[in-house]
């Protein structure tokens, strides 16, 4: 079984490790020198893979706005990582609050809509390939509006993008094969799933498994497994308390079915757990978040053997308080973090 450090072939070239940074919501903005260095810093300090954090697919459409983020993708590859881009849809459309079905203020997005929705992603992958990256992740995970198309707790149509779990996938399924066709074969494609809702009635593995074997046949290249919806695991515990790879296990159910490379995220701070998944053939990527915020070297330092310097993430969740209060974000343990250029 591969270790942390081994490379992964992909078909576009070959990722340095198997770690990868975790797409986390900065509040620094994008097109700026503070985030191109931030992000630099993370591919300086070993990550093999950085995922830009979620940003509004609407953006991509234009073509020039996507041009503009090349400084920040020539940055992170020079340092020798591989950079893609976390491709995000929220509940709005053109001014109007839609749902896959009606649902508080959220009236049911219509067909048409939704075939508009399918040709933003599909035009966003090209755009982003013709940019310089390496690769986009559509976010269908955590309640967020392609998530909820998959969970019957929020898909409740009776046409073919709802009712069966066929239905469900449908919309995931054409996102991924209109991009595929959109960016070619050389382009890498993920997608970060919410495996399990952790509600009554809602999403289960075993339909996870299926939605992971339906997307690998539409073009799919790495499937990212997360869990739960909102901004709390499936598990209904505080992370501070969440045994590290807290979600490795759920990753390892899919990654058993599928021939697509699989990441594993929840609280992976330790050589010793990041090689137990992957060891344990759990998943083919491991993805740190807020360990590689406030340690962006734990790549190097592990890899050179100083595993006793690396800074550990306390999960206090400050960094998510500073998310969702619209601040930038900042680490009681990093305090350079957003200064990496001199900023602050």
């Amino acid at each position: 079984m591969p270790g942390v450090f081994d490379p992964l072939q992909m078909k576009n070239g070959e990722l340095r490790n198997r770690i990868v940074f975790a797409p986390v919501v900065t509040n620094f903005g994008l097109r700026n020198d503070r985030t191109t260095q931030y992000y630099a810093e993370r591919a300086r300090g070993g990550a093999g893979l950085i995922i830009v954090h979620g940003t509004p697919v609407d953006l991509f459409i234009k073509k020039d706005w996507v041009q503009k983020l090349k400084p920040l993708i020539e940055a992170v590859q020079r340092e020798g990582a591989r950079v893609a881009i976390q491709l995000w849809h929220g509940n709005d459309l053109g001014g109007e609050a839609v749902a896959p079905s009606a649902q508080g203020p959220c009236r049911e997005i219509t067909r048409v809509e939704i075939r508009l929705v399918i040709e933003k992603f599909a035009a966003a992958a090209r755009h982003c390939r013709e940019a310089g990256f390496d690769g986009v992740e559509v976010h269908g995970a955590h309640g967020y509006f392609i998530n909820q198309f998959f969970s019957p707790l929020t898909n409740r149509r009776k046409d073919d993008y709802g009712g069966s779990l066929e239905g469900r996938m449908r919309l995931a399924g054409e996102l991924i094969g209109s991009m595929r066709r959109a960016a070619g074969e050389g382009f890498l494609l993920l997608y970060r799933h919410s495996a399990v809702d952790g509600e009554p009635g809602g999403t289960t593995a075993e339909e996870s498994i299926q939605l992971g074997k339906t997307l690998e046949k539409c073009g799919l290249d790495v499937f990212d497994v997360s869990a739960g919806r909102g901004q709390h695991d499936a598990l209904s515990i505080p992370e501070s308390s969440a045994p590290e790879g807290t979600h490795a296990d759920l990753a390892g159910r899919i990654r058993a079915a599928v021939s697509t490379p699989v990441i594993a995220v929840g609280r992976i701070q330790t050589r010793g757990v990041a090689e137990r998944i992957l060891r344990e053939g759990k998943a083919d990527l491991i993805a740190l978040g807020r360990q590689l915020l406030a340690d962006p070297f734990w790549p190097e330092k592990l890899r050179q053997g100083r595993d006793e310097e690396v800074v550990l993430c306390t999960y206090c969740d400050n960094c998510t308080r500073e998310m969702r209060n619209g601040r930038p974000i900042s680490c009681p343990r990093n305090p350079l973090l957003g200064k990496e250029a001199g900023f602050g």
